[in-house]
């Protein structure tokens, strides 16, 4: 029975015992997983909030220096997406993009630095040399501006209209003529355009000195008043070719502002032919004033070329041949070219070689000329055609 009890006693202290211990493993476990977490976290996050810091002044320094070296080493127009599209250097060819803005001025510092085109320059080099750094244009762009103006501008070549498929180096001055050979043949014409300012001509004189055509000024509305005057020189003109076989065109200064003065226009060419033969085209010649407004400078380029197409169909419809004359810059930014590419073109430009894309089939390419039975300076001309046998 003794030995019973004592058995008992030593169990329920032994399983006390082992309370006691397991009470204490667990207190001591979840004090020792405490002081790790604390431990772990703690470092981590000092180590952290140091490796940021450091990042971040580094990546403000790093950000000072290249802005710092970017303005002392680079210039804005080295920032300029335009160079994205540069061709290579030594080509000086350019092609912009279809929407890009702002054309004009970038390809005028790409091609034309300012100082090969100074007044200077032309005097000290002459035409020639600067004729090549005008005429490197790219496929799509050309220069409106004649060398005499000092600076370029430059515009787009309309895909759609025909082209001028004439070769540069087949032009070619013969005295103070310009002629286009091929082959060894010539195949062009020599001509002058005159009006009252010529005053009284000879014209026997002149036919000898190798005139084929000349264009007579049949009159002119005033950019002012909207008056039509007739040239007072023309009939002694018409008559003075007429005698010495130089064949005749005519042209007319407009300053017509609607359909219906451009008929009127046309009309009075027509009228004042009087009985002679007019072999050359009668022309429709709209200029600008320079220094001065004009009845049609706030013409749009869709208005200025309605009233062209009116002067060129009333003259067709007498049988003539009509023709549309204008500098390079006033076809290019005055006309809507596409609307009048089924008539001939006068290109007025005095520049050496022209850059004039489109076909054009009579040229004056002097306003200096010197021609003997003239006493004053005449423009000088050549036509591609030989609009006698037309």
């Amino acid at each position: 029975m003794l030995h019973d009890e004592e058995d008992d006693y030593i169990v329920e202290r032994k399983a006390k015992t082992g309370v006691v211990l397991g009470l204490f493993a667990a207190v001591s476990a979840v004090v020792l997983v405490l002081l790790i977490t604390f431990s772990v976290n703690r470092k981590p996050e000092k180590k952290t909030g140091n490796t940021d810091k450091g990042q971040s002044q580094q990546a403000e320094n790093t950000a000072n220096e290249d802005l710092s070296s970017l303005d002392d080493k680079r210039t804005s127009d080295e920032l300029s997406f335009w160079h994205m599209y540069d061709e290579e250097e030594d080509n000086n060819t350019f092609v912009p993009r279809a929407d890009s803005t702002g054309k004009d001025d970038k390809i005028k510092e790409k091609f034309i630095p300012e100082e090969s085109v100074s007044s200077d320059a032309l005097s000290e080099n002459g035409v020639g040399s600067q004729q090549k750094e005008r005429d490197t244009v790219s496929g799509n762009v050309f220069d409106v501006n004649e060398l005499s103006e000092g600076t370029a501008q430059f515009v787009e070549i309309l895909e759609q209209m025909p082209v001028n498929e004439r070769f540069d180096d087949a032009f070619e001055m013969n005295g103070i003529w310009k002629d286009y050979s091929l082959n060894g043949r010539t195949t062009s014409y020599h001509g002058i355009d005159v009006s009252s300012y010529q005053k009284n001509i000879d014209w026997e004189r002149v036919a000898a000195s190798g005139v084929d055509f000349a264009m007579l000024r049949v009159g002119s509305r005033g950019y002012g008043s909207g008056k039509v005057v007739l040239d007072e020189k023309l009939l002694d003109n018409m008559r003075g070719c007429s005698e010495n076989a130089i064949k005749i065109g005519l042209y007319f200064n407009s300053q017509a502002v609607n359909i219906i003065e451009a008929v009127e226009e046309a009309n009075y060419c027509v009228a004042a032919i009087n009985g002679h033969l007019i072999e050359y085209p009668i022309v429709f010649s709209s200029e600008s004033i320079s220094g001065d407004s004009y009845r049609t400078e706030m013409l749009s380029k869709e208005e200025l070329s309605a009233i062209a197409k009116a002067f060129c169909d009333t003259v067709r419809a007498y049988g003539y041949t009509p023709m549309i004359a204008a500098t390079k810059k006033q076809f290019a930014l005055k006309f809507d070219l596409p609307a009048l590419a089924p008539y001939d073109f006068w290109l007025y430009d005095t520049d050496e070689i022209s850059v004039f894309p489109y076909r054009y089939n009579m040229w004056q390419y002097s306003i200096t000329g010197n021609v003997d039975g003239i006493e004053d300076p005449v423009d000088l001309d050549i036509s591609f055609t030989d609009y006698s046998v037309k």
